[in-house]
């Protein structure tokens, strides 16, 4: 039986009412990153692999240890450790911050990345993934909340939202997959549809148990409509 939709999936029609439904539900959520772009590339490692309440929490307790970031860099290893301890992967993540600090620090002459605001979009994730550690969707999130560039993250949750909306026909998730979403959602829409879908996908279109029926986006969704004609 055929399914009728509103909308073809994946297209910019598409992919625009996504953005309106999930704006007027979520608004314009920030999930707590910081302004300034080195404050949430340090934010974002901590976020990796916990949950959102553990890495706020730790990155608090790091900015109110250390005066600066310079602290942070020559901190010795077991003290900064026990302060990243409730993120998880404490060692690895300590690591991973020492070296970027320390090689922001030999690149611009001192702890900041101010300079990356004058740079092109393709200049600055250049930049940014060429650090220790940092992959494309950190990158990209550094410059859609501290720099204002109409760049899409893909996170988990991004990604299985939009293979389940159909937005997303790649099955594996790849760098060259979240390319080609970018090239599929309408200019200046790349920010609200990045932190709405985090929004939604914490809160109803989970991995495990999705909550379909409590859903804004149902009619729009491959994953429901199949589901529903199964």
């Amino acid at each position: 039986m055929s399914i009728s939709r509103p909308f073809e999936p994946g297209s910019r029609d598409h992919v625009a009412e996504v953005e309106r439904r999930l704006r007027s539900v979520y608004g314009c959520p920030r999930h707590h990153n910081p302004e300034d772009p080195l404050d949430d590339l340090i934010f974002l490692v901590l976020s990796r692999m916990t949950q959102e309440i553990k890495y706020v929490r730790t990155y608090r307790s790091l900015r109110s240890e250390f005066a600066d970031w310079e602290g942070v860099r020559d901190a010795p290893a077991e003290d900064l450790e026990e302060i990243l301890g409730d993120a998880g992967l404490a060692a690895t993540k300590s690591r991973q911050i020492v070296a970027i600090l320390h090689e922001i620090g030999q690149r611009e002459g001192r702890l900041d990345l101010s300079r990356l605001r004058t740079m092109s979009d393709e200049d600055v994730e250049e930049y940014l993934t060429s650090l220790p550690g940092v992959a494309t969707k950190t990158g990209r999130c550094v410059m859609l909340y501290t720099l204002d560039r109409d760049v899409f993250p893909v996170d988990a949750h991004v990604w299985r939202i939009c293979r389940r909306l159909g937005i997303a026909s790649d099955t594996v998730w790849t760098d060259s997959a979240t390319k080609g979403l970018q090239a599929v959602i309408p200019q200046g829409l790349c920010g609200s549809l990045h932190m709405t879908m985090v929004a939604h996908g914490r809160a109803i279109c989970r991995a495990k148990k999705p909550v379909c029926r409590e859903c804004v986006l149902s009619d729009l969704c491959l994953h429901f409509t199949q589901a529903a004609h199964s």
